[in-house]
């Protein structure tokens, strides 16, 4: 099965964003657009650098007619990856923000309740 009829038969059956621009590609091409230039027009519509990889590798696979399964399983491993590093490096960053939180709120108001303890065993 050709790659483009094996991304719209995909894009189908899933939902949101990328199903549509997919959905949308399978169309130009059927409405006679060739990949080249419905994967151009998908570039210039989402432009984000996982549908430039995706579209770098459709590109690929038609050019060389590499299958297509397990050139996107290995893009997709790679984008999970990428993702996965990302959510790291976030929570890396979310420590200082939360000594932050606990400095300026949670130490004085310990601070205001030992003190308050203090205050009322001194005047008893």
């Amino acid at each position: 099965m050709p790659p483009d009829r094996a991304l719209a038969r995909a894009a189908a059956h899933g939902h949101g964003p990328l199903a549509r621009e997919i959905r949308a590609l399978g169309a130009a091409v059927a409405l006679g657009a060739s990949s080249a230039q419905a994967l151009g027009e998908l570039r210039r519509r989402c432009a984000a650098p996982e549908v430039d990889a995706l579209a770098a590798l459709l590109e690929r696979v038609q050019r060389h007619g590499a299958p297509l399964a397990p050139a996107l399983a290995a893009l997709s491993s790679g984008l999970r990856a990428d993702q996965a590093r990302r959510r790291r490096e976030r929570a890396a960053k979310s420590a200082p923000k939360i000594q932050l939180v606990v400095a300026l709120l949670l130490v004085p108001a310990a601070l205001l309740v030992v003190a308050a303890a203090m205050l009322s065993q001194g005047g008893a």
